[in-house]
């Protein structure tokens, strides 16, 4: 998959974090999610992304993870803003991931769709943790 080309896309450039992310081909600001899809040429799955951003490390003036559930994309956000140095930002969103096959380019595109409400730092964030600390195998990667 190669990263996004800024000004090849109107989406993408007219978002403040407009730009390439090695492993998304498109990355989209948008106020409703795409439906959940499931056929043999595109997957859309919903989730939660979760956004970093850092003033200190060239390439990552913003970086997104997508993760299927809430807990862990709290916890990441939570534990990667730990680091005051390198992460200067976070913010959990709600997400969805498409995978889809272009017959026209012969190639698999990537985009994640990102909402623009912001879920961390809410009342009950900790609740989150504690579901996802529950959920937690120390014998599991």
């Amino acid at each position: 998959m190669s990263a996004t080309i800024t000004g090849t896309c109107p989406d993408c450039t007219n978002w403040k974090y407009a730009g390439s992310q090695l492993g998304y081909d498109h990355i989209h600001a948008v106020r409703v999610l795409p439906y959940e899809d499931h056929e043999d040429t595109q997957l859309v799955l919903h989730g939660f992304a979760t956004g970093f951003a850092s003033e200190r490390i060239p390439g990552l003036a913003q970086t997104w993870i997508f993760f299927e559930h809430l807990e862990p994309a709290l916890v990441f956000g939570r534990a990667g803003r730990m680091s005051s140095y390198d992460i200067t930002s976070y913010g959990v969103y709600q997400a969805a991931r498409e995978v889809r096959f272009e017959h026209d380019t012969g190639r698999q595109v990537t985009t994640l769709y990102v909402t623009g409400r912001a879920l961390d730092r809410e009342p009950g964030e900790d609740k989150h943790f504690v579901r996802w600390t529950r959920g937690v195998n120390p014998d599991s990667a």
